[in-house]
């Protein structure tokens, strides 16, 4: 059945406290009022999810040692800050920070990204599995090591922050698991293509938060459908989770024949040249797998593995 799902992402720049006394406290408090004014600006959507980009709690001008101590001082206060304002609004949020996680360790930080559901409990958290190599050496912050999904209410989720976009193996972790939505939080844009290939390679919608920089919602195809300008820091958008992608080989005429039947509520997007098409159910009393298994529709990953098979039968 139709699963609609509006994701929000933030892309403000950190923010300057030059002109404030430096005292924690004070930025503390200055940080949670702008992560709330934030929160508000996207609100008007009715977000089922809110993405901060990496660093959401980091200030300028700063030193590294100094950065150190104000993480120790934070400890939990933001994620419980941001606990009840999910609740509140009936919301789940993606908090990207770095957090002082395990002082027993002499690398006691991680880079991380907490997910608060709806009822303001911490559901998931991701550490960074590849870091600046400064980030290990000086921040002292530990390389994370699992890349496991999230399961959020509306869907399956895969964590990737900043410089985790660069490396194909963290990709393929989640390429085995089929997740629904990529959750990007970031201080580096990361390039187009390459938000692209993991939205394509995990067939799944991509929400990219990025500080300073344009914020996408890409389809499994790579395509974007929304994105936050030069004048508005934050974008959101509707999208349907109950969706599959199937290649045209062998499926013209089902899928020319499903559309005839059921009309609106299939939805066929050809982004063209690739071969495939992406069917959405929009209808709530079925699902877009009823569909495929009436016609006989074959997908794209099924046919593909398929072709794998016979390829290594013949050879």
């Amino acid at each position: 059945m139709a699963n609609f799902v509006t994701l929000s992402a933030i892309g403000a720049k950190e923010p300057d406290f030059s002109s404030l006394p430096k005292n924690f406290t004070v930025y503390e408090k200055e940080i949670k009022t702008i992560l709330k004014q934030q929160i508000e600006d996207v609100l008007p959507n009715t977000p089922d999810l809110i993405v901060f980009p990496e660093c959401a709690n980091r200030y300028f001008p700063r030193t590294r040692p100094e950065l150190k101590e104000y993480y120790k001082y934070l400890g939990e206060s933001i994620v419980d800050f941001l606990k009840p304002i999910a609740v509140d609004n009936n919301t789940n949020i993606a908090y990207s920070a770095v957090r002082y996680a395990d002082p027993s360790d002499s690398k006691p930080f991680r880079n991380s990204t907490v997910y608060i559901d709806r009822k303001g409990e911490v559901c998931g958290v991701y550490d960074k599995n590849h870091l600046i190599v400064e980030e290990n050496t000086q921040g002292d912050v530990a390389y994370g090591t699992e890349a496991q999904i999230v399961n959020l209410d509306f869907g399956k989720a895969a964590s990737v922050i900043c410089f985790d976009l660069n490396f194909d193996e963290l990709l393929n972790k989640y390429r085995q698991q089929n997740p629904d939505l990529i959750v990007f939080c970031s201080m580096f844009h990361g390039g187009l293509m390459r938000q692209a290939q993991w939205a394509y390679t995990c067939r799944s919608y991509f929400v990219g938060a990025i500080c300073d920089c344009p914020c996408y919602i890409l389809n499994p195809y790579g395509n974007i459908i929304a994105s936050s300008t030069n004048y508005t820091k934050h974008t959101s958008a509707r999208v349907n989770f109950d969706y599959s992608i199937c290649h045209l080989d062998y499926n013209v005429d089902k899928i020319s024949a499903a559309k005839s039947k059921y009309k609106d509520a299939l939805t066929v997007h050809d982004p063209g040249f690739v071969g495939s098409v992406m069917l959405s159910c929009e209808d709530q009393d079925m699902k877009v797998q009823d569909i495929i298994s009436e016609f006989n529709i074959e997908p794209l990953d099924v046919y593909l593995d398929r072709v794998r098979a016979h390829r290594l039968e013949n050879l």
